[in-house]
């Protein structure tokens, strides 16, 4: 959960006003969420692109229905599925939940998600909203290190030398992977390295990228956030926290994220520290100037979450943080 170094806080039920509506409508356009809403006065049932794409449904065909949405959870998590509908429609906050849900192509689809009531001004409520992310990847990467560090204790303790062999298959970058020969290959043991969370800072001004990056970050056990909202509160933290992934938005209340960038590299400590600029601004002077300035990325908004993890997931692979 992020340490917001802010001076707002998300309300605990979200309002219908006009910010919302435009907050939604950004939601809806975001790369990487899919969204379902279900408008509790018509009934009216409606998914976004992305929800489509993870659902694996044509958006050329006819009007996906609730139930048909319902029908594609796994049958083993569908009834703690609609148990955190019912429960989101009695609590004033969100659920969250993860569920599997098995495509039409019979592929099956692992969900990190949350739900909640949407309610109008009076407190009635309006809508009953879906959010998810495709945690699939993420799944499959855990399952391999369980099954590596499972094989690591078992192969540890039947050898008594300072090598071991794999059976069929090896360690390679972390990961398992088919081995490429029949040849025994002895991999060296080290020892372990305690290993804490990636330090991610996060200097952003704007209330709902804010909540979205939090949201997004807390799907990673691997990533301790912080959020600044502008570059005054952004340069303390950095000074005091050392992060070891800085994202600043380009256009903050005091400074530019270029600026900032270059007041942070003044900290001895932070001078070579991964930097991404996360802007609305995506044309190719933009993108260029911040290279120029020593931003390792560039994540344009509405920001491509699959890109987000991939970045962070480079970063984690090279470095270790102790």
């Amino acid at each position: 959960m992020a340490e917001a170094i802010t001076d707002f806080k998300p309300e605990p039920e979200l309002r219908l006003t006009e910010a919302h509506h435009v907050m939604q409508q950004q939601l809806t356009e975001l790369k990487g969420v899919a969204q379902s809403v279900l408008d509790l006065q018509s009934r009216q049932f409606t998914l976004n692109a992305r929800a489509y794409e993870i659902f694996g449904l044509d958006t050329s065909g006819p009007r996906v229905t609730l139930e048909q949405a319902e029908a594609l959870v796994h049958s083993e998590d569908r009834g703690n599925f609609l148990r955190a509908g019912e429960r989101s429609r009695d609590m004033p906050g969100p659920v969250y939940l993860d569920y599997r849900i098995i495509r039409p192509d019979g592929r099956l689809v692992y969900l990190h998600a949350r739900r909640y009531t949407e309610r109008d001004a009076e407190g009635r409520a309006v809508a009953n909203v879906i959010m998810a992310l495709d945690v699939t990847e993420r799944k499959r990467a855990e399952s391999a290190l369980l099954e590596t560090a499972e094989r690591f204790r078992a192969l540890t303790a039947l050898s008594s030398d300072s090598h071991w062999e794999p059976g069929p298959a090896i360690v390679a970058d972390g990961l398992l992977a088919p081995a490429t020969s029949a040849a025994a290959v002895a991999i060296e043991k080290v020892p372990s390295v305690a290993r804490r969370k990636m330090r991610v800072l996060y200097v952003e001004d704007n209330m709902f990228n804010v909540m979205l990056f939090d949201e997004v970050m807390q799907t990673r056990e691997d990533v301790h956030l912080r959020i600044a909202k502008d570059g005054t509160k952004g340069l303390d933290v950095a000074r005091s926290w050392l992060p070891d992934v800085l994202v600043l938005d380009a256009h903050l209340p005091d400074t530019h994220g270029i600026e900032l960038l270059q007041q942070i590299r003044k900290i001895p400590e932070l001078q070579n520290t991964p930097a991404f600029m996360c802007s609305g601004d995506a044309q190719p002077e933009h993108k260029k100037a911040a290279k120029d300035a020593g931003f390792e990325g560039y994540w344009t908004k509405p920001v491509d979450i699959d890109k987000v993890f991939v970045d962070l997931d480079q970063i984690a692979n090279r470095t270790v943080f102790s």
